[in-house]
């Protein structure tokens, strides 16, 4: 399956449902789990893009955006390109508090300044 880039949909983003009783055994078993929503994101060393993608809520093209303006550092792990966990955490856990903004009032006051100037004519 390709996404609308053309690349290759990663099959280890799939995230996979399992019984309570297949968790069970999955616990127990000592064989290594090659699941990554098994881990924890936050344990992991590297994300995928399109992990680190949608962790955060925001395109890929935005995660390399942050990566050039230092805030994110990627790295190449045998041919793709990876989020460093620590560094995504840290530009989450950064992240400004949402103000609400001015623009809007402002907008209305320069259209109704526009507004009287055309009726004073």
């Amino acid at each position: 399956m390709r996404d609308r880039f053309g690349a290759l949909a990663s099959q280890d983003f799939v995230m996979s449902t399992r019984t309570a009783a297949q968790t069970q055994s999955a616990d127990t078993s000592s064989a290594p789990s090659h699941n990554s929503s098994a881990v924890p994101w936050r344990e992991r060393p590297l994300l995928t893009m399109q992990e680190a993608a949608g962790i955060a809520g925001v395109s890929q093209a935005s995660l390399y955006l942050m990566a050039q303006r230092g805030k994110l550092k990627l790295r190449k792990f045998a041919g793709r390109t990876m989020a460093e966990t620590s560094s995504l955490a840290a530009a989450l856990d950064g992240a400004e508090a949402w103000t609400p903004s001015d623009r809007n009032g402002k907008a209305v006051a320069a259209r109704a300044e526009r507004s009287r100037a055309a009726w004073a004519d």
